[in-house]
């Protein structure tokens, strides 16, 4: 127990903590700005008393994570697989007949035209969030195993084609129960998370530039078709609820059109316009210039950009990049590849999602309700984060511990090969 306490000192060797105390206290400001206009859609909550539960609970969960190791939690990725799809299909059965807005007390919620959580007594939980950090595990091991078996000189056609369905085969049912809830902000996280590690685990770069080519087609044809040809949706299957919900379809005309769609665009124009009248400071601490819905969980960067301006924005943004390259060196340095692989999946998990809330917000991409890592509010959300982050920190100590053996090994060798040359 004293080895594993003493080589917890080894985590402040790495500015990865550093990064993260920022972002506590960008959260704990950001949300004590947004309050007023949260307290407009949920009246008399302690939104900063919540966040900072949510922190502690949070750090007990990353030191369970260290003490536990990533080397063990590898030998039960697929009980916990077992457990999140299980409280996924919880969810989709529920969820079928739920009513929306549902009532207090309900057990599978309806909230925004979504079923994505579980109320327990207590708190309620969103299986997705950590769905997609058992996923990262799962497919850091089939990676792992993989090229183990084939070197990458000899890597065929087959082998990659392969690697990409034994991943496919762990990834459908999960994207499949939290697309029909619907998320698809989670769904396309998780597809972009699992391409990125499949590239750097290194399939060729033209298979995935075919598959990323056809994706994107795929993607424009079906948003022109939304805007311009929605009747051709509607006259077939796609518009069933549980593949492309309405709700789905009027995010993609209020992106296309935030200002002129009416009650559709109204999120994103709001984004928009408190996002622009933020100027180089902003309005000031609490300012509630303009109002704009979630303004505490999925549109907290707009409170950010409109209170603090475009210095509070920045500095958000480059606590995000500094962090994420953290996350990424301890990948390129770890020697243990499984731990590198669950790193990469990690950094593009984070990537793809701080991109995605900022993205959205300043329209660049369709509104999903996809949070800011370890700034929005959100029991689920910072815990996932704070799980991945015990993640990380697990890597960084078995990585140099693994280098430390290493090195001693070889200094025994030499020593031993120098004893018998003097002798």
């Amino acid at each position: 127990m004293k080895d594993k306490i003493k080589s917890f000192t080894s985590i402040f060797y790495t500015p990865v903590l550093i990064y993260f105390i920022f972002f506590v206290a960008i959260s704990l400001i950001a949300i004590a700005t947004a309050t007023p206009l949260a307290h407009m859609q949920y009246p008399g909550q302690a939104f900063v008393r919540r966040q900072i539960i949510f922190f502690s609970v949070g750090a007990v969960a990353t030191i369970a994570v260290l003490f536990f190791e990533i080397k063990y939690i590898r030998y039960i990725r697929w009980f916990l697989y077992g457990i999140c799809l299980l409280l996924l299909g919880v969810i989709f059965i529920g969820g079928q007949n739920a009513v929306c807005p549902s009532p207090p007390g309900t057990t599978i919620p309806c909230i925004n035209n979504a079923t994505r959580w579980i109320n327990l007594p207590g708190f309620q939980v969103q299986p997705s969030e950590f769905m997609r950090i058992v996923l990262i595990l799962i497919v850091a091991d089939i990676i792992q195993k993989h090229n183990e078996k084939i070197l990458h000189e000899s890597r065929t056609f087959k082998s990659d084609f392969w690697l990409i369905m034994k991943s496919i085969v762990v990834l459908l049912p999960a994207i499949a129960f939290i697309w029909i809830q619907p998320d698809s902000g989670i769904s396309i996280l998780i597809l972009l998370t699992a391409a990125f590690m499949l590239v750097t685990a290194g399939i060729k770069w033209t298979y995935i530039l075919l598959v990323a080519g056809l994706a994107g087609v795929v993607a424009i044809t079906f948003v022109n078709l939304v805007v311009y040809n929605p009747d051709f949706l509607t006259n077939i299957v796609i518009f069933d609820r549980n593949i492309f919900s309405p709700h789905q379809f009027n995010r993609i005309h209020g992106w296309q059109d935030p200002f002129g769609s009416g009650d559709v665009g109204r999120h994103l124009s709001q984004g928009l316009t408190a996002m622009g009248t933020g100027g180089l400071f902003g309005h000031g601490f609490q300012s509630a210039a303009v109002f704009f819905p979630e303004a505490h969980t999925d549109f907290i960067f707009a409170a950010i950009g409109m209170d603090f301006g475009l210095i509070g924005s920045v500095i958000v943004v480059v606590v995000s990049l500094l962090f994420n390259f953290s996350v990424l060196n301890i990948a390129v340095l770890n020697r243990d590849h499984y731990n590198s692989h669950v790193c990469v999946g990690i950094f593009a998990s984070l990537m793809t999602q701080q991109f995605w809330n900022m993205g959205m917000i300043l329209g660049l991409i369709p509104i999903t309700g996809v949070t800011l890592p370890f700034v929005s509010h959100g029991g689920s959300s910072i815990l996932a984060s704070m799980i991945m982050l015990g993640l990380i920190l697990s890597s960084h100590i078995e990585g140099l511990t693994h280098k430390r053996n290493t090195t001693i090994f070889r200094e025994d060798i030499l020593y031993l090969e120098e004893k018998d040359l003097a002798e």
